[in-house]
């Protein structure tokens, strides 16, 4: 029974997903999405990229839920919170979910921008995507920082009062940025309110195209230090040495070193 079950599963399965692949090419479309060639050596370094874009993915699902009871106000901001970890129905996973990928995305993507650093992937003809990739940090990095003040709790309010001091100190644009931050002259309503905004609509917006500019690049010019990429070049390469040394034993009528070898070997079997 349980037999009969499973294969009719699988013939289903199947079935629908010969039917989507005539009709929309999806699967080709995904095979062509998450497949990359990479170098046998230190393959699990090129997974750096897909990681953080699991753990942005998480970001935006997570983020999702808890805007179900989360109450962007001062007066009910931190009870909200409290009410998600405490009463919600799976409230306190999806918020622990929330709270540990955002800060293991900080660490992978620290780790990605490493890699393709030393790996040479911001050159030719990779640089648009490299600068693609600092922006997606720079939007990351603030996307943490806002999202820090939204618990209202003593830890995030006082963190985010540091943040913008320092901040505040930013030559020609830290002035207005931290007054337009903050909405007053001291953290309050205003601030949590503007943090909310950025936190949840103006940065995930800032943030999506972003990430499909980098993707689109990535599969356009793959991943910079793969095997296949070197092997191409070191057969050029090794073609125009060929080439180069056979013109070094070109004779002065011109006659190519090759043709001088097979006269030579020529008389050799006639001696």
């Amino acid at each position: 029974m349980i037999g009969r079950l499973r294969s009719q599963a699988t013939d289903t399965g199947k079935l629908i997903v010969d039917w989507m692949e005539h009709r929309a090419g999806i699967v080709t479309i995904t095979e062509h999405f998450l497949y990359e060639p990479v170098p046998k050596r230190g393959a699990w370094i090129y997974t750096l990229g897909s990681a953080t874009l699991f753990t942005i993915t998480l970001q935006f699902l997570t983020g999702i839920l808890l805007l179900f009871y989360y109450v962007p106000t001062t007066d009910h901001a931190w009870d909200s919170v409290n009410y998600i970890m405490t009463e919600a129905y799976f409230g306190q996973m999806i918020r622990g979910i929330h709270y540990w990928s955002a800060n293991f995305l900080l660490v992978v993507i620290g780790l990605h921008m490493a890699q393709v650093f030393f790996s040479g992937g911001y050159k030719a003809p990779r640089e648009l995507n490299w600068v693609v990739g600092v922006v997606l940090l720079l939007l990351t990095i603030v996307l943490a920082f806002t999202g820090y003040l939204l618990r209202w709790d003593q830890d995030g309010f006082w963190a985010s009062v540091v943040g913008m001091k320092i901040g505040s100190y930013t030559p020609f644009v830290g002035g207005p940025t931290i007054n337009f931050l903050l909405g007053g002259d001291v953290t309050g309503p205003a601030t949590l309110s503007r943090f909310f905004a950025l936190h949840v609509w103006l940065l995930p917006a800032a943030l999506a195209p972003f990430i499909g500019i980098h993707l689109y690049l990535l599969r356009r010019h793959g991943v910079f230090g793969s095997e296949f990429e070197y092997s191409d070049r070191l057969a050029k390469l090794h073609e125009r040495q060929r080439l180069e040394s056979y013109e070094e034993y070109e004779s002065d009528e011109g006659e190519p070193y090759t043709g001088r070898r097979d006269r030579a070997d020529r008389n050799g079997d006639e001696e």
